[in-house]
């Protein structure tokens, strides 16, 4: 970065010109060396002289108050987002700047105002695609003089992006990207570009930002040429090699992106990812995730997602079963955060919401309406996974609720109803109180593998199903001839 010294600052904001010079030497002489008493100088004229004069100390002029400067630089011809050569960085602490210096200043490139606007649109506006504004937009957030904002305003079109909208720059956060705020199906960014590529739509990494994303549809074709390559007769998605690219992610400490309550994702193989300690918080909810793979929305190695609430529908990757069957709406793992309470979701092959590998959610509320052709786990926790349900529901599954391997599920409140299982606690451990648990067809609670149940206030509540409970017994596997105790279900 280069500087400017102060007295190159001066004379290129206010150099006094000769004609109007405040500062001066007055023309006297002496009377004793002339001996002319037109030159004694009277009191007056001595008085004027001292209101203009320059006090020096040590080479240093001091109080000086310059009026009337003229500029003496040519300000450089600038586009929006433009550099510029040996930029004059101003500390936030020069927000008290006069108002003749911030104009200087603005001539220079600089933002002294607390808005600014980027248009998009097919024609006649700054730019014709997002992925080309946000990056001048955040050049220009580095002008601010003071702290700002800049809005990227996109008009109603479709929009094919060949590029992602990437940033690892914190001065995204002054940047606020709005589309159709009133129908955001008006406003599509079809990110073209993402079969092959692992590319997405916005990503954040490294400490990099965006400071809002609302009003609009973020997808990639559906027809064979995006991440999507088809969708088989039982409704499983298939996806093209390579292609596993989230519409929104952030990466990395420091990165965060910030969403509004107006926004629809669609056939990404990842809708929404926060990694590697990253956030994405939409505090209002309104968001749509449409149409995913292996999640609609993921917190993973201590990233956190807020979507509250938020709507996940059709999770699944069916492309090679033989290898791996994968989807879920909502995901939580390694070390990953969900909070999505009041959320709904629908639609996914393996698991409504999963946390695991010590993974946590915070889901009170939700709702979940099925998944892919009833299948699947509603709740599920696996292998140190923690969900809290209070107040949710879960129907049409094959276990409502689902804890393995040392996991744990809070279930108070919930409703399970019409599920295979309502409760199946297969080595891990859940508890509650007060759960409706009915028209289950296999059983409402079961219990294996030294799984555990835990449950008060809960049996006044049970109806209609084939078998309120399961539960295995202590044994012995014939394979190694070592004994197990049984799986215990406490229920009142």
């Amino acid at each position: 970065m280069s500087t400017v010294p102060k007295t190159t600052l001066l004379s290129v904001v206010a150099a006094a010109s000769t004609a109007a010079a405040i500062n001066y030497v007055p023309d006297w002489k002496s009377y004793q060396q002339t001996g002319n008493p037109a030159d004694i100088v009277s009191s007056p004229t001595v008085a004027s002289a001292i209101g203009t004069k320059v006090d020096a100390v040590n080479g240093q002029a001091q109080g000086l108050q310059i009026q009337g400067g003229t500029q003496t630089v040519t300000a450089p011809a600038l586009d929006r987002g433009a550099s510029i050569a040996n930029t004059l960085y101003v500390d936030r602490a020069t927000a008290n700047l006069t108002a003749s210096l911030r104009a200087d200043l603005s001539q220079l490139g600089f933002l002294n105002t607390y808005s600014n606007t980027v248009s998009v649109c097919g024609s006649g506006c700054d730019y014709t695609r997002v992925s080309d504004a946000v990056p001048a937009a955040i050049a220009m957030a580095h002008r601010f003089t003071t702290t700002g904002v800049i809005q990227v305003m996109v008009s109603d079109g479709t929009y094919n992006e060949t590029n992602q909208v990437f940033t690892n720059d914190p001065y995204g956060r002054f940047v606020q990207v709005i589309g159709d705020t009133t129908n955001p199906a008006n406003v599509v960014l079809n990110f073209t570009n993402t079969k092959g590529t692992n590319l997405g739509g916005f990503s954040a990494y490294n400490g990099g930002r965006f400071g809002l994303i609302d009003g609009m549809t973020i997808t990639t074709p559906a027809d064979g040429t995006g991440a999507l390559a088809s969708v088989d007769s039982s409704g499983r998605n298939i996806w093209n090699a390579q292609s596993y690219g989230a519409a929104i992610q952030a990466y990395g400490a420091g990165s965060a992106i910030n969403l509004g309550s107006h926004l629809i994702v669609s056939n990404f193989y990842y809708g929404l990812v926060a990694d590697n300690n990253a956030g994405i918080d939409a505090p209002s909810g309104g968001v749509s995730i449409i149409k995913s793979g292996d999640a609609n929305a993921m917190a993973r190695g201590g990233g956190v997602i807020v979507c509250t609430p938020c709507t996940a529908t059709d999770a699944s990757d069916y492309t090679t079963p033989s290898t791996a069957v994968l989807g879920s709406n909502f995901i939580a793992e390694r070390g990953g955060s969900l909070y999505i309470d009041g959320s709904t979701a629908s639609k996914a092959l393996v698991n409504g919401i999963l946390a695991l590998s010590n993974g946590a959610g915070w889901a009170h509320n939700v709702s979940l309406t099925g998944g892919l052709n009833n299948a699947g786990n509603g709740f599920a926790v696996w292998e140190g996974g923690v969900l809290e349900l209070t107040g949710s529901s879960a129907t049409k599954y094959t276990n409502g609720v689902s804890a393995q391997n040392y996991s744990y599920a809070s279930v108070d409140g919930m409703t399970l109803n019409a599920n295979a299982v309502g409760i199946m606690s297969d080595g891990g451990r859940i508890e509650g109180s007060g759960a409706t648990i009915t028209n289950n067809t296999s059983y409402g609670i079961q219990a294996l593998h030294q799984g555990s149940v835990v449950m008060y206030g809960t049996v006044s509540k049970m109806s209609g199903n084939a078998a309120n409970f399961g539960q295995q017994a202590s044994g012995t596997q014939s394979a190694s001839n070592t004994t197990y105790t049984a799986s215990s279900i406490d229920v009142q």
